[in-house]
């Protein structure tokens, strides 16, 4: 059974301490039923997380406050909170700096080297698993997020998607997101006037500039933006989409939130139809293909038309014969490309 935290021990112990009675470790193992050994690291605990100025007295055989002005900070946290930090711990993984995910888990030692629950035992039991992600360079995301800190521009060769070039432009970085095993910036690109998304796995050189970002954007709410557009696509006007799931697929779709404001009907037949609105179809029509024949796009007509277009190039690729057999080229075992594991 896991233990809990004790919190009630350090106020205990600080209002023993603030009442100068010189408390002793015997005190706080018989108050508490705990060890000696347990009530010693209570009052480490104290000393180093919270910075409590706790001294030893011989003459009085007990702790005093060397700094009586010294007060516990009057944020705590439960239990149920601090398993939730074990997640996120787990979730950092995520985090393409080195340096940055070594300074997180140097401030979850701290925690876990002086709590009463078995931490490391339940990370044990949290795994995070990317599938697709995508290579960033670790000082391309170290100086995203200074620039998003510091409130500073940034100078970027941005290597675009669609084409084989490279751009170089200036940015304010408004917003950090990882989305589908990619980090993305969003920011206001001088080049484009204009709010753009950029992945940081295509940016190719990045520069912190002292310049500040402009205020006019200091109040705009981005996280608001992205939770009230599908995906990450939030700029232009939005067209609600229809869209109708068989009933195999539907019961996939069910347990699924597309949007936020999504609204899903059971047909008869035990078909799904779910509206939503998007502001671009790009991403949509990449999730619609993924359910092969058991989605129809009801409307609108252009997004429809887009996915008709697809299915005709893919009948006309796989209509063709079968590509002669290619050796695998170093690196490559019976068709699987072996990746070096990050």
């Amino acid at each position: 059974m896991a233990k809990r935290l004790a919190y009630e021990r350090y106020l205990w112990f600080h209002n023993q301490l603030k009442r100068k009675s010189f408390p002793r470790l015997k005190g706080l193992m018989e108050k508490f039923e705990i060890s000696n050994r347990q009530a010693a690291r209570e009052i480490e605990f104290m000393r180093d997380f919270f910075g409590a100025p706790i001294e030893y007295s011989p003459e009085e055989n007990g702790y005093y406050y060397s700094e009586e002005s010294f007060e516990l900070p009057g944020l705590w946290v439960t239990e149920e909170e601090i398993v939730s930090i074990v997640i996120a711990k787990r979730l950092s993984a995520t985090i393409p700096d080195q340096k940055t995910r070594k300074k997180i888990h140097s401030f979850f030692k701290k925690i876990f080297d002086h709590v009463a629950l078995d931490l490391q035992e339940l990370e044990s039991k949290v795994s995070l698993k990317n599938i697709r992600y995508y290579r960033v360079n670790p000082t391309v995301f170290e100086t995203a997020i200074l620039g998003l800190c510091r409130n500073q521009k940034l100078k970027i060769s941005y290597r675009t998607p669609y084409k084989p070039e490279t751009t170089r432009r200036i940015v304010d970085p408004l917003h950090i997101l990882l989305y589908m095993g990619n980090w993305h910036l969003i920011a206001f690109c001088q080049t484009r006037q204009e709010m753009r998304n950029f992945a940081l796995s295509r940016i190719e050189e990045i520069e912190l500039l002292e310049e500040k970002t402009d205020d006019r954007f200091k109040n705009l709410d981005i996280e608001k933006l992205l939770e009230e557009s599908y995906g990450i696509f939030f700029s232009g006007e939005k067209t609600p989409v229809t869209l109708k799931f068989n009933p195999q697929a539907g019961q996939l779709v069910k347990d699924q939130v597309w949007f936020p404001g999504q609204r899903l009907e059971e047909q008869v037949d035990h078909s799904i139809v779910l509206r939503f609105p998007v502001a671009d179809f790009r991403e949509v029509e990449r999730d619609i293909l993924q359910f092969g024949p058991g989605v129809e796009v009801l409307a609108p007509q252009e997004l429809r038309d887009m996915i008709v277009q697809d299915i005709q190039k893919m009948s006309a690729l796989y209509s063709s014969p079968t590509p002669a057999f290619v050796p695998p080229s170093p690196g490559v075992e019976r068709g699987v490309l072996t990746l070096p594991y990050r």
